[in-house]
């Protein structure tokens, strides 16, 4: 018998082989420089190429609408669609925090503001738009962003003129222009009260609107602005019909030491209260039922806690058998009325609060 180990290849079925495939691969080598680079430096270097290319361009785009001139040359004399674009660009712009310069530029605000009133003198010759009334809205948005007292005419100018559908939204804008410009003011260093000779009495005027959307506006605006004026009449619309008005007077007042607010204040807290017509509006729209009285309940907690601050005297005491009660509200009241169990949380915070300042 033969010796297996002297059996030729051709009787064993051929010369050995290895596995099938493995002569397919590449013998292992030790990769080289040349290799690594292509496979990772050459890829890393093109796509910081076209990171740089794509940050290049933005930076050409913004600078290119950054000028605040070349926005107000095109809302001065730019084609009529486009107009309105460069006015919402520029309230945009002032809307940002790098800019703080421009928003205390007083030729600019006048420059706008002189806009804005030849805007609305257009309109009142019955050539009106959607795209005029586009326009005077961001218009009055832009200049509600300025902290000088230039452009409050025509602010005041825009939130009194009503002729129609298309200055509602225009009024609404300039009224909450004006307490924006009012309270970023205070908030310099040193603070500064905006002032002219006609605001005190112009928004006294528009806080006895038809409209309560005017009102309740006109309310905080009041609120923001904080001359005796104001307070006055805001320790009248602590009683107006509108609830929307009745909130943003107290939450004013409170915030400024006044017990007026106390009533309102109570109400704000109170779950059994009926829904606010503007929660109506957004649930049939959609929106989430129970939100706003759940924002309501938190803006009057602040507002207690800053009312107790601002006068340590005050008689809160109905104040805390409201929270008293709405810190032992149930889960089947709470879900009545729409608002989530942090309230009850809030509530026993606030009183363990107000307690403790007491």
């Amino acid at each position: 018998m033969n010796d297996p180990s002297t059996i030729s290849d051709e009787l064993r079925g051929g010369p050995l082989r290895p596995p099938l495939g493995e002569e397919l691969l590449p013998p292992v080598e030790q990769p080289s420089a040349r290799f690594i680079i292509q496979l990772f430096v050459v890829p890393a270097l093109i796509v910081m190429g076209i990171v740089a290319v794509w940050l290049t361009l933005n930076w050409l785009v913004r600078s290119a609408t950054i000028d605040p001139n070349k926005l107000i040359e095109g809302i001065e004399r730019g084609p009529s669609v486009a107009r309105w674009q460069r006015a919402s660009e520029l309230a945009e712009m002032l809307n940002s925090n790098r800019y703080p310069e421009l928003k205390q530029n007083k030729e600019v605000a006048a420059h706008l503001a002189q806009i804005l009133d030849r805007e609305i003198d257009h309109s009142k010759d019955g050539q009106d738009s959607q795209q005029d009334a586009t326009l005077r809205y961001f218009l009055t948005s832009a200049l509600g962003e300025f902290q000088v007292d230039d452009g409050v005419d025509a602010l005041l100018k825009a939130a009194e003129t009503n002729r129609g559908e298309d200055d509602k939204l225009v009024r609404r804008a300039a009224i909450e222009a004006i307490a924006i410009r009012a309270f970023s003011m205070q908030q310099l260093n040193p603070p500064q009260q905006l002032t002219n000779a006609n605001l005190d009495a112009a928004l006294i005027k528009l806080s006895q609107d038809e409209d309560p959307e005017i009102r309740l506006r006109a309310a905080f605006a009041l609120g923001k602005l904080g001359t005796p004026a104001a307070i006055q009449r805001l320790e009248v619309l602590v009683n107006d019909p509108n609830v929307d008005t009745r909130t943003n007077a107290a939450i004013a007042l409170a915030h400024r030491g006044n017990t007026k607010a106390v009533e309102t204040l109570v109400e704000m807290l109170d779950l059994s209260e009926p829904p606010r017509e503007a929660e109506k509006n957004d649930v049939a729209s959609g929106g989430e039922p129970g939100f706003k009285k759940a924002v309501v309940i938190a803006s009057a907690i602040d507002a207690a806690h800053a009312l107790a601050r601002q006068n340590p005297q005050a008689d809160l005491s109905s104040v805390v058998k409201a929270l008293e009660q709405l810190a032992a509200a149930d889960a089947k009241t709470l879900e009545a009325a729409h608002v989530p169990p942090s309230v009850v949380v809030d509530a026993k915070r606030a009183l363990e609060l107000l307690k403790a300042k007491q």
